[in-house]
């Protein structure tokens, strides 16, 4: 009784539970919108909302260049000394804001373009573009709101953040999806962030104010420079993986149609469902342990390893023997063929699941070499056994290809970290 007692109390399992409590929420929330999205804007729908999903991590990666692992990092480093803080705090905000004006006028200037390349040309949907250059500040310091609070290790507050946003943001999907198809389920996307950004500064407002993030006479380009590595790892992951993956899904709907890249892409929904189990844990808990200087990185592992990984695995286990009812309940029946990709994708995630630790170390410790070799690497394997099996196999293709690339980068890890795990 006193052993359960003592785990009960531990910081991680208080936070494993409330986050939990969020990821449940967020399942339902999840649910009600894959259903209303295969109901009211069908398989080809979903398709365009998985390219725009992915256009918008492309340009979210560029424009945040990697400043919210930095954020947390200097954050937690210099959260007791007020005149560094207001330094870092100062010279990413402005950095951002630049970044976000920038974007906001290429967005402008390149809508009907844009519409063209992600929509199977199509410039019916110019209109989300302008929406989202207008918004696109918002979005980008929401991440930068997060990542303050995250970096404060206010670990609840974030997880209060996320629950409150998700909320609103549930209300305005279904209601945009209902009214307006697949350009209210594309603006949705785009308001969510926003709804983020706004809740955020309400649990900021003690922390930090206006004049600690805009104040140009606090600017230390010093601080720039020694990001300069964390710019250098979210290209790669970020902008370049990004990129990947919306090219992954262009050439799904080039090769096996528009309907199997909307199956596809509800599968992914599905997936970016159970991992937010553990990228939450894992940002919110993990990488700012690890981003302290004297941190135990094995302790770390070996915590993550033996307390996260097997309830994931378990989840999953149950996810598999489920995956019919799934199908059934947060689509429809056009969704059925879905059923044969679970396997390989559930594989890949578990792979994935576990080398996230591995990846999280790379990105906290600033092990830029080794991050760009691997994710490059992975990325290299990604791309062209997707597209071989594409075109081999069909759209099973694509999962298998996933499963195999997360394998090899788990054991490339794996022997990158071989003596920091002993």
């Amino acid at each position: 009784m006193s052993e359960i007692k003592k785990i009960v109390q531990q910081p991680l399992f208080k936070i494993t539970s409330l986050n939990s409590i969020h990821i449940l929420l967020k399942l339902i929330f999840g649910f009600i919108t894959s259903k209303a999205l295969a109901i009211f804007v069908g398989a080809n729908g979903m398709a365009y909302v998985g390219n725009f999903r992915a256009f918008l991590n492309i340009i979210e990666n560029f424009s945040l260049l990697g400043i919210q692992n930095a954020v947390v990092r200097y954050v937690s480093e210099y959260q007791n000394d007020k005149s560094k803080l207001k330094a870092v705090l100062t010279t990413f905000g402005l950095t951002l804001l630049v970044s976000a004006i920038v974007i906001s006028l290429a967005l402008i200037f390149g809508a009907n373009y844009l519409s063209k390349q992600i929509f199977h040309h199509s410039e019916l949907y110019s209109f989300v573009f302008y929406v989202l250059a207008i918004l696109f500040p918002l979005y980008v310091f929401s991440t930068f709101c997060i990542s303050v609070i995250n970096g404060l290790k206010e670990y609840k507050k974030v997880i209060y953040i996320q629950l409150i946003s998700s909320s609103i943001a549930l209300l305005f999907s279904v209601f945009l999806i209902y009214f307006y198809g697949t350009i209210g389920a594309l603006i949705s996307l785009i308001l969510a962030p926003v709804f983020v950004f706004f809740v955020s500064l309400f649990y900021l407002k003690n922390s930090i104010s206006f004049s600690d993030v805009f104040s140009p006479q606090f600017l230390d380009f010093q601080i720039i420079k020694n990001a300069s590595e964390y710019v250098l790892m979210a290209l790669v992951s970020g902008v370049i993986g990004s990129f990947v993956i919306l090219k992954i899904r262009t050439n799904i709907i080039e090769v096996s149609g528009l309907k199997n890249a909307g199956i596809y892409e509800g599968l992914q929904r599905i997936s970016s469902y159970y991992l937010l189990f553990v990228s939450s844990i894992v940002t919110i808990y993990f990488y700012p342990k690890l981003a302290e200087i004297n941190s135990n990185i094995k302790s770390i592992i070996s915590n993550y390893l033996k307390t996260i990984v097997p309830i994931f695995a378990l989840g999953l286990i149950a996810i598999y023997f489920l995956r019919k009812l799934i199908i059934q309940v947060l689509f429809s029946s056009e969704f059925e063929s879905m059923e044969s990709l679970f396997l390989w994708q559930l594989i890949g995630d578990l792979f994935k699941s576990i080398s996230l630790i591995f990846g999280t170390i790379l990105i906290a410790k600033k092990l830029t070499k080794a991050f760009i070799v691997t994710e490059i690497v992975s990325l290299f394997i990604l791309y062209f056994s997707s597209n071989w099996m594409l075109h081999a196999i069909g759209i099973n293709g694509i999962v298998k290809a996933h499963a195999f690339t997360y394998f090899a980068y788990l054991i490339v890890l794996i022997i990158y970290f071989r003596k920091t795990v002993r």
